[in-house]
């Protein structure tokens, strides 16, 4: 056994009854969970009588290789698994499962756009992000057991909801399809109608160890408990500081109701990171310590860890670009100093901002790995944007007009361009009689002449303020989606600001999308600045990690209202910070009234 701390050897040695056991970022819970397996072997229990489950299958199959290596020479057979696996396992051993096929996280995105117009709400969720926020709502309904009619979610009034839901799993039944919550749900269903089946499982795992257990969902938890009976030999691993999947049904809530609920439950904790600096530590502690629900614990630093100057930076930035430019500094000074480009991370909110910041990385010739359904600046305001700007070079095709031709209304009507090239004759003769339409063509002629001689980063501006863009964009869509257009504006903005003509603009947006594709079709470059979403980061490690847009209404989002949903959002930036070793570089803008993110505050005197 390697050299453990006491608590590790404490949570090693357990062995019959429930324990939770806290660990936080970086405390080696892999290494313990691995050690209780074979001291569980080693004191007499049957490897056949063990499950490990946890939540993804990189984890389990890591899990399981690292068990593997610890245990040879010998052999054991313990069952390593996520949970959707081994429900699923347990419904295809029931004669009434076995013809049920699991839909792929593919499919699952295409069922879920056609739903959406089954549904009729396939104009208010074109985006990808809000597609994939969709199936998160359905999946925390299923994964609570809840009615949809009932279920509390905010993205669609409730009848617009239970419409989806149901359209969804009416195309999983047609198809013969089971996503991966209603494995879960089946599988309770199933053991609580067929008790002889129940038992039979029962029987079958006397020990159950579960990592990542803070992001257990309601069914999980009461098919686990299910399990375990009458024993209740369960060893579930987890931190409620980083219990950041709501939105898909994890209730952190869990791990105190499981102390409660299972007779002669304990708690321990592992509090000693191997990962940070000291520096880290210290300052990921202070941020999460503003939330108020959670199990009071102290992490420190191992003794002996080496020190590194300015191990934490917290950095203002005047503008958009000059957070960019201060990005692609960092990188730079790190790549100087020996720091592979894959231990750099670049840790974002949303995948919009990942592909964005991908975009503009690959556009000075920085190396990114990044892999993502979003192809960068692909968005409906860009084309229109990028429209305007070929018109005023000179491109007068059909496809280009329709684009712009009523943003901002003009009421010119797609009958006016009868053919495939637009000529200002062509609408001036459709409305010859009509003064009013005359004095509007004129007017948007007119700024389109004006816009020829003008760099792009001017035209930009042209279009949102003088011609009016911006306002047509805020009058037709939500509040939340006309924030996120700005975003992506400013993007747009900071990635065109080296180019001298349309020509140029057209280029770069022509080859960043066509690495973004290929990058996609490749499975993602392996090599280069890893670019992720706190979500995507947990579990991961780096020497550097580079946190931008620390502002709020990104991080706490404007979405997020309650206490419990600000607690969630501090957790999800507690993650992304903990997982840096060495260095970590917080960058906030001061520009267009942004303030620094309030989990900041305590780290900016």
């Amino acid at each position: 056994m390697p050299e453990m701390n006491i608590s590790q050897r404490r949570a090693v040695n357990f062995h019959d009854g429930a324990l939770l056991l806290l660990a936080g970022p970086g405390s080696g819970k892999t290494t313990v969970l691995t050690h209780r397996i074979r001291a569980l072997i080693d004191s007499g229990v049957k490897d056949s009588d063990i499950l490990v489950i946890t939540f993804t299958r990189a984890a389990a199959l890591e899990m399981q290789e690292r068990f593997v290596r610890l245990m040879a020479p010998r052999e054991a057979h313990v069952s390593f698994g996520t949970f959707h696996a081994i429900f699923y396992s347990i419904l295809r051993y029931h004669r009434a499962y076995r013809k049920v096929v699991p839909i792929t996280d593919k499919d699952k995105i295409r069922y879920m756009k056609r739903a959406l117009e089954i549904s009729g709400l396939e104009d208010e969720c074109k985006d990808f992000d809000d597609i994939v926020r969709s199936l998160g709502i359905i999946s925390a309904c299923k994964n609570n057991g809840a009615d949809p009619a009932s279920f509390g979610q905010d993205m669609y009034p409730r009848d617009s909801f239970v419409k989806l839901f149901e359209a969804y799993n009416g195309l999983l039944h047609d198809f013969g399809l089971i996503d991966f919550d209603d494995m879960v749900g089946e599988c309770l269903k199933l053991l609580k109608s067929d008790s002889e089946f129940c038992v039979f499982w029962q029987r079958k795992f006397k020990y159950i160890l579960i990592d990542e257990f803070q992001d257990i969902s309601s069914n999980q938890y009461e098919l686990v408990k299910l399990l375990a009976y009458p024993e209740y030999n369960i060893f579930a691993v987890g931190d409620d500081d980083q219990s950041i999947y709501a939105f898909r049904g994890a209730n952190v809530g869990l791990m105190r109701r499981m102390l409660d609920d299972i007779p002669g439950a304990v708690q321990d904790a592992l509090c000693v990171n191997y990962r940070s600096t000291a520096e880290i530590v210290s300052a990921a502690s202070k941020v999460i310590a503003g939330n108020k629900d959670r199990f009071d614990k102290k992490i420190t630093a191992r003794e002996g860890i080496e020190a590194v100057k300015d191990s934490v930076c917290v950095e203002k930035c005047r503008t958009k670009n000059v957070q960019i430019e201060r990005c692609i500094e960092i990188i730079k000074q790190e790549r100087a100093s020996g720091i592979e480009p894959t231990d750099i991370a670049l840790l974002v909110r949303t995948n919009r901002q990942g592909a964005e910041y991908a975009g503009y990385l690959r556009a000075v010739g920085v190396e990114v790995a990044y892999n993502d359904s979003r192809v960068p600046f692909s968005s409906v305001y860009v084309r229109d944007i990028c429209a305007y700007m070929s018109i005023a070079a000179g491109d007068h095709s059909r496809v280009n007009y329709l684009c712009i031709i009523n943003k901002p209304l003009r009421y010119i009507r797609r009958e006016a361009m009868s053919a495939e090239t637009v000529s200002r004759d062509m609408l001036v003769g459709y409305y010859a009689s009509d003064s009013h339409m005359l004095r509007r063509i004129d007017e948007m002629y007119r700024h389109l002449d004006r816009m020829k001689t003008m760099r792009p980063q001017l035209a930009l501006r042209y279009i949102c303020n003088t011609i009016g863009y911006d306002k047509y964009v805020k009058e037709n869509t939500s509040a939340e989606k006309y924030a996120e257009y700005l975003e992506e504006k400013d993007a747009f903005l900071a990635l065109i600001r080296d180019c001298g003509s349309y020509r140029e603009v057209e280029d770069l947006i022509a080859a960043v999308r066509d690495e973004a594709k290929v990058s996609g079709k490749n499975g993602g470059n392996e090599y280069g600045v890893r670019i992720m979403t706190y979500h995507g980061s947990k579990g991961l490690e780096f020497d550097t990690v580079i946190i931008p847009d620390a502002n709020e209404n990104k991080i706490p989002s404007r979405s997020a209202h309650t206490p419990a949903e600000i607690e969630e959002e501090r957790r999800m930036f507690y993650v992304a910070m903990t997982r840096a070793k060495r260095h970590l570089r917080i960058l906030y803008r001061s520009d267009e009234n942004l303030k620094p993110s309030r989990f900041i505050e305590k780290l900016m005197g």
